[in-house]
């Protein structure tokens, strides 16, 4: 007997759920770096950057808490496993442009330009943003994508990106932090910290960003031992230039109009859940500018400063008392 038809319906929609959150957790994992560590870009991420044979161009929007220096790396790990994908060496602006409309057909190619690793002037990024839309390949049958990885040096056009002030044929891929299920997923693979107090403790610990999470990996490396390095990771956090370092890292004192709308939040809300409207209300009040408002929440949310609970937010617990501790 198989049951009912209730309960073969049950089954069934048991089995729907049980594939999607299955799926999702594929699509959402990261792969890993060449020394073991988590990469900072999601399955679906990197599907999105490397494109379907068609030339494009992505704008990664990151930090160094969020593993922007490692986009570069991570694009040359996954294309270096694939056939017929090409990753050209950039070096001057010249080399980017010839780039740009090289390539043979059939040929796939990644044209990166790290200005997170290698900081420029805010008119050289926007110029290699007009470059990428403008020059394609001569050849016809070669696609390629072009990736500039950007952190909060470039906020003109972090904020033309996420405000939608001017029409930009680049789309920008905002690095997140870990979530739980990325973290166990880490963990699992590495068959570290393979309790659930442990994993509780690991996001804790970390608030899921890639600067701790780094951190995390090396002490397992040369520790050994989950729960050696749960304690590590915690003294760390007492640490005063260790919390400075992360709190920098993060962005939230790239601009002093960032640092005022994050301490506008932490002021109004401290550890409480509220709803987007009232967070872009709190920043524009303190800003006495409604569209300042609307930009500083969008580019702290990009910062990944908020966590999120059935669709209202709060501040990342561990960023919030670092700030408060590094103030």
């Amino acid at each position: 007997m198989i049951g009912t038809s209730h309960e073969v319906e049950a089954r069934l929609l048991r089995a729907e759920r049980d594939c999607k959150l299955e799926e999702s957790i594929v699509l959402e994992g990261r792969p890993e770096l060449p020394d073991g560590r988590p990469a900072p870009l999601t399955i679906t991420q990197l599907d999105d950057l490397l494109g379907e044979r068609t030339n494009q161009t992505r704008i990664v929007l990151g930090t160094p808490a969020t593993g922007v220096t490692d986009v570069g790396d991570t694009l040359r790990t996954v294309t270096g496993r694939i056939a017929d994908w090409t990753l050209p060496p950039i070096g001057k602006p010249s080399a980017f442009k010839q780039e740009l409309t090289g390539g043979h057909p059939r040929e796939r190619r990644v044209i990166i330009s790290d200005f997170a690793r290698y900081p420029v002037k805010p008119e050289t990024c926007r110029e290699a943003v007009t470059l990428a839309e403008t020059l394609l390949p001569s050849t016809p049958g070669v696609a390629r994508t072009v990736v500039l990885a950007t952190d909060p040096r470039q906020l003109d056009l972090w904020r033309t990106l996420l405000m939608g002030e001017e029409q930009v044929f680049a789309a920008p891929v905002v690095l997140r932090r870990h979530d739980q299920r990325s973290l166990r997923n880490w963990a699992q693979q590495r068959e570290a910290f393979n309790t659930e107090e442990r994993l509780e403790r690991l996001h804790a610990l970390t608030g899921g960003w890639p600067w701790l999470v780094d951190r995390a990996h090396r002490l397992h490396g040369e520790l050994g031992d989950p729960g050696e390095v749960l304690r590590r990771l915690a003294g760390m956090l007492t640490d005063r230039s260790t919390i400075r370092a992360f709190v920098e890292a993060t962005g939230v004192y790239a601009h002093p109009t960032l640092a005022a709308g994050y301490q506008a939040v932490a002021g109004e809300f401290q550890s409480g859940l509220a709803e987007a409207d009232e967070i872009v209300t709190a920043i524009a009040y303190q800003a006495a500018d409604e569209e300042a408002g609307r930009w500083v929440f969008a580019c702290l949310d990009a910062l990944q400063v908020f966590d999120r609970e059935d669709g209202r937010l709060r501040l990342e617990p561990l960023l919030r008392e670092c700030v408060a501790s590094a103030v």
